[in-house]
């Protein structure tokens, strides 16, 4: 398709039209696709050269040519770049703020293929995975195929399709596996949208027919800098271009916050008590979901609070989409989330979990979870594994080690250091643990794991962070394998063995 027409017809009502700016041997080139790394470009594909976090993506207009990129979008700073490099000649199309405008040039390359599903966006700082798995565990019981794009890759009626390195992919690659699934029969995707993919424009071509809000909490202040910033990032997906329709969770502040401010009309669900459109609320070991006339039976597999309230906004958001209430609560009930309270073990009275927890406040609500079940069994420890990310909102790391400290026994280690000094990560985790706890710290992530089982006493509660469904680990030298889970179940199955073992020889 021709750049002049793509630009036309992407762009309008997102830029000010600069077709008639543009040589006619330019406006004639023949684009069939648009990619923003250098290694996606097929030939025939413009190249998106933006400015990233670390580096400009026009210092890779070599490999985009190479591979056959026929022309460049960039801002002025990449037109100074190219303009230094071996390929000055390549057709470039500058824009001050060229991001929304590669989103919908995306999205027409690629047909719009969102506008032929049904849309669920969610986000918040905690619970978007899950959210989603519930999501789509809810429509596809109702007969609904379903796609997922989030931070577990993306799936179709839960088949894996892609793994991918970031909770929401950039525009052309939403497009494409939006585009994928069409052609497979999806009728729906549930997407996580997080705070930096809204502020980076990469949801922008998409209109979400429900939006949901999961809760906000200390996170990603390193990108956003202040709560207030964080927020308003977050509240762009109930923006009345971007979301027909939202389920926000009122448990805190910042979603009753939302729900009064919000553009488009919102049905608010709290699980605290508080007054809203639906409420959860414990009855006979389980939940019941209403909104004053319809109701369902919830439960969980965890009676924690982060789970219950993720399962209520789930069954919600799947009502919506027209699923019945007690089909997407039956759902729910079911459904796994890798990495997420997942039971790697249980042995001699101990349970040895894992989860993704790693803000202050999801590492405070697995942890009170643990203390809970604990309590209820009348016995046993809560010993928690925990590290940080290294590049990554150092602000919150004494937090997380605060919010660790409700447990028994804290082990601080690391999680992926990436270019940071280990110990140092470890040691502003350390400075905010509290007295009142045993306190170890190990420089190995194997090691801290085994220890946390070694030490394990019946009616212990084992808690691995921060990971979750993570397989490697980044260093500054580069990732290697690591999955917690993995690990963590070689340790059980080695003290299981050598407890049989001392049994054995007890007999003789």
């Amino acid at each position: 398709m021709r750049l002049a027409e793509v630009l036309r017809d992407a762009g309008r009502g997102v830029v000010a039209d600069v077709t008639g700016t543009l040589d006619e041997s330019v406006g004639n080139l023949n684009i069939v696709g648009i990619a923003l790394s250098s290694d996606g470009v097929e030939p025939g594909f413009a190249f998106a050269a933006l400015a990233g976090h670390h580096r400009h993506g026009a210092e890779f207009i070599d490999e985009a040519c190479r591979r056959g990129a026929v022309a460049v979008i960039t801002d002025a700073e990449g037109q100074l770049i190219i303009a230094r490099s071996a390929q000055s000649d390549i057709p470039i199309v500058v824009y001050e703020q060229p991001r929304p405008l590669i989103a919908h040039i995306a999205a027409f390359l690629a047909g719009f293929p969102t506008r032929s599903l049904t849309m669920v966006g969610v986000t918040g700082t905690n619970g978007k995975t899950s959210v989603c798995a519930l999501l789509a565990a809810a429509l596809s019981a109702g007969e609904v195929s379903c796609g997922v794009i989030g931070t577990l890759g993306s799936t179709l009626n839960g088949d894996q399709l892609a793994s991918g390195p970031r909770t929401t992919p950039e525009a052309p690659d939403i497009q494409a596996m939006a585009g994928s699934m069409v052609d497979r029969g999806a009728k729906a995707i549930v997407m996580e949208v997080s705070s930096i993919a809204l502020s980076e424009h990469r949801v922008d071509g998409v209109v979400f027919d429900i939006a949901v809000f999961t809760g906000l909490s200390h996170d990603h202040l390193d990108y956003h800098e202040t709560m207030e910033a964080y927020f308003s990032a977050k509240v762009e997906l109930f923006a009345g271009e971007r979301s027909r329709r939202g389920v926000v969770l009122i448990d805190d502040e910042w979603g009753e916050r939302l729900a009064r401010e919000s553009v488009i009309p919102i049905e608010t669900v709290s699980t605290t008590g508080k007054p809203a459109d639906w409420n959860m609320t414990a009855v006979d070991g389980g939940w019941v979901l209403t909104d004053g006339v319809d109701s369902c039976d919830v439960r969980t597999p965890v009676g924690a609070d982060f789970v219950v309230a993720n399962a209520a906004v789930a069954i919600v958001a799947a009502l919506r989409v027209g699923v019945p209430l007690d089909v997407a609560a039956d759902a729910t009930e079911t459904a796994s989330i890798p990495g997420r309270m997942e039971l790697v073990g249980r042995e001699n009275g101990i349970d040895y979990v894992v989860d993704y927890a790693h803000t202050p406040d999801a590492i405070e609500q697995v942890v009170s979870a643990a203390a809970r079940e604990r309590a209820a069994r009348g016995q046993g420890r809560v010993v928690v594994v925990i590290g940080a990310g290294g590049d990554r909102d150092p602000q919150k790391r004494p937090d997380m080690g605060a919010a660790a400290s409700r447990a028994d026994v804290v082990i601080v280690t690391d999680d992926n250091p990436r270019s940071e000094n280990p110990a140092d990560i470890r040691r502003q985790i350390l400075k905010g643990v509290q007295s009142g706890c045993e306190i170890h710290e190990c420089d190995s992530r194997r090691d801290a794991i085994g220890l946390a089982v070694a030490t394990a006493r019946p009616g212990d509660v084992v808690l691995v962070l921060g990971k979750g469904h993570e397989a490697t680990q980044e260093w500054s030298d580069g990732v290697i394998a690591f999955d917690d889970r993995q690990v963590l179940a070689s340790f059980i199955h080695n003290r299981h063995d050598r407890h049989e073992g001392e049994s054995g020889r007890g007999v003789e």
